[in-house]
């Protein structure tokens, strides 16, 4: 039961980000983008712009430190050199392992807990006398 939580939890977490973050780090190349605004009270909002494989792009992602940054200033962006759309600030091999590790964490600690607090206590209820009392050993 632990083993199918764990995989169920990892594949319903990894849809907020993880294909991203992996199809990026597998065919990752890096360009110097300029920040063109920044939202930092929208989950720290990143906007910027950037030019790669003869193309201008631009994009979005949140950014640790999005209340550092301003219009007009440099930022690392990773993106895959298959799909100039798959882009985000950042290191993007660095992000996808941080993603993996946390997911196989919260999968993994997350099963056991359900397992250990709602599972293994009812398979462990004593067992009940059987009706008219208990029958004593010959």
């Amino acid at each position: 039961m632990a083993v199918v939580l764990t995989v169920a939890t990892a594949l319903g977490a990894a849809q907020y980000g993880w294909w991203r973050y992996m199809t990026i780090a597998t065919h990752q190349e890096t360009a110097i983008g300029t920040v063109l605004k920044t939202n930092c009270k929208n989950n720290n909002e990143v906007s910027y712009s950037f030019s790669a494989l003869g193309r201008a792009q631009e994009g979005s992602d949140s950014w640790m430190d999005c209340r550092t940054l301003r219009a007009g200033d440099q930022l690392s962006i990773s993106f895959s050199s298959r799909d100039l759309a798959q882009n985000m600030a950042g290191d993007g091999y660095a992000r996808f392992l941080s993603e993996t590790i946390a997911i196989l964490l919260a999968s993994v600690l997350g099963s056991i807990v359900v397992v250990v607090v709602f599972v293994y206590p009812f398979g462990k209820q004593k067992k009940q006398p059987p009706p008219g009392g208990e029958v004593e050993p010959r």
